[in-house]
């Protein structure tokens, strides 16, 4: 299991559409990489206006093999609906889930 960090780094300024991103964009992501083996996707806004980042979604995957033949086909389209809703370029973050613990 892989999972994916795009962050929006927080500016002075910056332009986000957070009405837009959760209606269109993530329903666009989901809907594009689900044929990838998207397991789950969830966003996170930050706290207020001293966080790091805007917003950080999250993206579980199944391996980093299928990540990389859904950006061959399909991340150009992903990329360029980003100017559609913030003025800010997103960093990325691909890791290898080495532990998890779910507590009830």
């Amino acid at each position: 299991m892989i999972e994916i960090l795009v962050m929006y780094p927080n500016r002075d300024g910056m332009q986000f559409d957070e009405n837009y991103y959760l209606k269109e964009h993530a329903g666009l992501v989901k809907r594009l990489l689900r044929p990838y083996g998207l397991k789950y996707m969830r966003v996170a806004r930050g706290s207020d206006a001293t966080s790091p980042y805007h917003v950080v979604t999250y993206l579980g995957l199944d391996s980093l093999e299928s990540f990389k033949a859904a950006i061959d086909a399909i991340g150009s389209t992903l990329f360029e609906d980003i100017p559609r809703f913030t003025d800010v370029e997103p960093l990325i973050q691909v890791s290898q889930v080495v532990w998890e613990q779910r507590l009830s």
